[in-house]
């Protein structure tokens, strides 16, 4: 069973939705946790396109649909 998506993950979602291709340099100086980014990857909410840059995957675009 996965743990549920805590408050910080669900903004980080709704930011790198916002903003495709983000940096992640971008979202670690914006507050983002190191644990925060890798949850969103192990749960396939956002994959990393090019080295550093994230986008919302398909069942993160569902999670945020269900918010």
């Amino acid at each position: 069973m996965t743990d549920p998506i805590t408050s910080r993950q669900k903004v980080l979602l709704q930011l790198v939705a916002k903003h495709p291709d983000v940096a992640r340099d971008h979202l670690l100086k914006a507050g983002a946790a190191e644990a925060d980014l890798v949850y969103l990857e192990r749960q396939d909410l956002i994959r990393e396109r090019e080295v550093g840059h994230y986008r919302v995957s398909h069942l993160g675009q569902q999670v945020l649909k269900r918010i």
